[in-house]
């Protein structure tokens, strides 16, 4: 086999792996969009996972069409074309690098918070408050639609005290259904008229309750992966579930401190531990990119100066 030949295959190989590097992107910005890591740990430092879902989606496929771009030059032996791929491929390995560098500066970042106490830096109080708003919205689909009507009166008013669902069962609330706050909002709303007293029943949030997890219960699917999450790495607490409730209903959100109950302040060292992760497959991610550039851009340009077999027009 002429050397040409043995190129040209691995040329065609190697872009088959490119193919799959543009792959790791797609998913990792899939995996990024589903729980919410680039809106939740974005503070507008250099540092920071800054690059959005959409961005490492785009660039996943990007690096697809580059590779299927240098498939088609390799297997027509065509020098124009891998010449043009070639220039793709330079400016994909400037920014692969740059991709490389912000994911580790970012790993290293999340690395050096988890050994502070909170706040690390003025920009942890805002990673916080996107992070309670966040696991607040994903928990809130539990509160609101799936879990039993007694906990989810608990939940939203704690003020009511443990019995808080007495009062309703009395007058005939069904408070052991499984369809949380809304389910409640339902059964009083049908009832109300037929049971006037119920009216003295109902806390005094309440209507802004069911107003709220009706705004949930419409964004809940948004948050389904971060929910898989919670329950993976920092599941619900009583604590964070009172926490929840109450800025459900006033969206109160406050990061100054330390707050007892608040969801960063239970899951900072779970969530630090996954941004961590997530940047080092970031950077690894642009590293083996990068290095399949340099490959790539060496084979193509040794294709292209063979005569033998190679045209010269597109």
């Amino acid at each position: 086999m002429h050397m040409h030949a043995v190129a040209k295959v691995v040329l065609i190989l190697t872009n088959f792996a490119f193919i799959g590097g543009g792959g790791l992107l797609i998913w990792l910005g899939i995996k990024t969009r589903d729980i919410h890591w680039s809106e939740i740990f974005y503070s507008g430092a250099p540092a920071d996972i800054s690059t959005s879902a959409t961005d490492l989606i785009a660039l996943g496929a990007t690096v697809i069409v580059i590779a299927l771009f240098g498939l088609f030059g390799a297997v027509c032996q065509n020098r124009c074309v891998l010449t043009l791929y070639s220039i793709f491929v330079v400016l994909g390995l400037v920014v692969f690098v740059a991709v490389a560098v912000l994911g580790f500066m970012s790993a290293s970042k999340a690395h050096s918070w988890t050994s502070k106490r909170y706040p690390a830096e003025r920009a942890e109080q805002r990673v916080a408050e996107r992070f309670n708003q966040a696991y607040c919205y994903a928990e809130g689909g539990r509160f609101c639609i799936t879990t039993s009507v007694s906990d989810a009166i608990e939940t939203f008013f704690p003020s009511v005290g443990g019995g808080a669902a007495a009062p309703f069962k009395a007058v005939g609330i069904d408070v052991d259904a499984k369809t949380g706050l809304l389910g409640l909002c339902d059964q009083v709303d049908a009832k109300l008229e037929s049971v006037p007293s119920l009216a003295k029943v109902v806390p005094k949030p309440f209507k802004k309750a069911c107003a709220m997890c009706k705004q949930v219960n419409a964004t809940v699917g948004d948050f389904r992966g971060l929910f898989d999450w919670i329950d993976a790495k920092c599941p619900l607490t009583r604590a964070t579930a009172q926490w929840c409730g109450k800025f459900v209903l006033t969206q109160d959100n406050p990061t100054s401190g330390p707050e007892e109950g608040s969801p960063y302040t239970q899951c900072r060292k779970a969530a630090l531990v996954s941004w961590k992760g997530f940047g080092t497959q970031v950077g690894f991610g642009g590293v083996v990119l990068a290095t399949l550039s340099l490959f790539l851009i060496g084979l193509s340009c040794n294709a292209a100066r063979q005569d033998d077999g190679y045209t010269t027009i597109i």
